[in-house]
């Protein structure tokens, strides 16, 4: 057996440093999981393999494999008595239907919409028409990322910012998980340009947006590898590899489990807390003002999953009972939209433990007492290649999840 994760260790590693990687002939795999002895040998598969979806028992966990690869992984789940189906059948057919979308400049002055992926420059350029059109909107960058790329918020404000109750949400911590930046800008589009519709959001409450929280990544992912996760600092290691999974990074009960100290690995908690610049720049702007944020979310994909603190383990934080009512009540209004389904809970409730976590930070750190995280669409169908058709859709009831809460914040917060 080691000598097998050795070997796919080391396929997998040189597929993530590879320039333009081609994913033809790649298939990902849906895998039951029953049982405890089930799950623990996946979570040491988890070195060697890119899974798609987290380790949990009763749950389906989604793995990508190399054409290479793909006999021997289905002998290794059959051996332990893991039944599994192909749950997409080629990875490149699939990736080739989902391109980015370099916009063009429309009559408004910006590149953006809502029917196609787009690049960060289509962002800030949406990102300048708000500033420029709408008197209680501003951004700011919030510092640099490793490769040089603004990570501008918008800072929605009425009366200016920093006098009321704020709620904040980031897409894109992950870098190939493309609907996610999207519909955080769907999200901002709506509590902006259709302020009229829910006034009652921005006259009691600042709004702070940050798309894409890893901007290198994003970018790698346009460029070199569709499926590329983590940040792209050089991580070093035998093999040189580069980037850390940021969402592994942040320095609350950091490397105390579900993470890798494998630089290779995709969920490499890094060198040592805070070692990506793109989550130090986080922290610093979530820490000046952790006393106005009341609620935190960090947007994903993919699974239709609320997730709840703690990730580091099954105990339960002192607020857990009102973090789970306020998530139900945003999730009935998500739920309203289209009829899709979420599963609210914690992260180990569901899935595995993960340490070094943003929402654990944002709620164990800071005391931002609504802290989430948000797995968006789908179930696996398409995984992290969801057709831009969907951006739409998933704006919606995500937006409907985010109006519902802040009107819960309203009545907590705002005298």
């Amino acid at each position: 057996m080691r000598s097998f994760v050795f070997l796919l260790s080391f396929s997998a590693i040189a597929i993530s440093c590879s320039a333009e990687v081609d994913y033809s002939g790649h298939q990902v795999l849906r895998a039951d999981v029953k049982t405890t002895d089930q799950a623990d040998f996946l979570v040491e598969l988890r070195e060697s393999f890119d899974f798609w979806t987290e380790v949990g028992v009763g749950r389906f966990v989604d793995i990508r494999c190399a054409p290479d690869q793909v006999d021997e992984l289905k002998q290794q789940l059959a051996g332990q008595g893991i039944k599994f189906s192909v749950m997409i059948e080629d990875v490149q057919t699939l990736a080739d239907l989902v391109p980015m979308k370099k916009g063009s400049e429309n009559k408004a002055g910006h590149s953006m919409d809502w029917t196609s992926y787009h690049p960060i420059e289509d962002m800030h350029s949406y990102l300048d028409y708000l500033e420029s059109t709408f008197d209680f909107v501003t951004t700011e960058s919030i510092g640099k990322s490793y490769e040089g790329s603004d990570m501008r918020i918008a800072k929605v404000c009425k009366g200016g910012c920093g006098n009321k109750p704020a709620m904040w949400f980031d897409g894109g911590i992950h870098a190939r998980e493309w609907i996610s930046p999207a519909t955080a800008m769907y999200m901002l589009m709506e509590i902006v340009e259709n302020d009229a519709d829910h006034s009652d959001l921005t006259e009691n409450l600042d709004w702070y947006v940050l798309p894409v929280a890893n901007p290198d990544g994003y970018l790698y992912t346009q460029t070199d590898n569709r499926l590329w996760r983590k940040t792209r600092s050089p991580s070093g290691g035998l093999f040189h590899c580069f980037g850390c999974d940021p969402n592994r990074n942040w320095g609350f009960k950091w490397g105390t489990g579900g993470s890798s100290s494998n630089p290779c690995s995709d969920t490499y908690m890094g060198s040592e807390a805070f070692s990506e610049v793109e989550n130090r720049n986080m922290r610093d702007f979530l820490m000046a003002n952790k006393d106005q944020i009341k609620f935190y979310n960090n947007i994903h994909s993919y699974s239709q999953l609320v997730l709840l603190p703690w990730g580091w383990t099954l105990e339960q934080p002192d607020n857990y009972d009102d973090l789970f009512r306020m998530a139900n009540i945003g999730n009935d209004a998500l739920n309203g939209v289209h009829g899709t389904f979420f599963e609210v809970g914690c992260i180990p409730c569901m899935l595995y433990e993960s340490s070094g976590g943003t929402l654990d930070y944002t709620l164990g750190e800071l005391g931002i007492p609504y802290s989430y995280g948000m797995e968006l669409r789908d179930q696996g169908l398409h995984g992290f290649l969801l057709p831009p058709d969907q951006i739409i859709p998933s704006g919606e009831e995500v937006w409907a999840f985010h109006m519902a809460v802040a009107r819960e914040i309203i009545k907590e917060f705002v005298p």
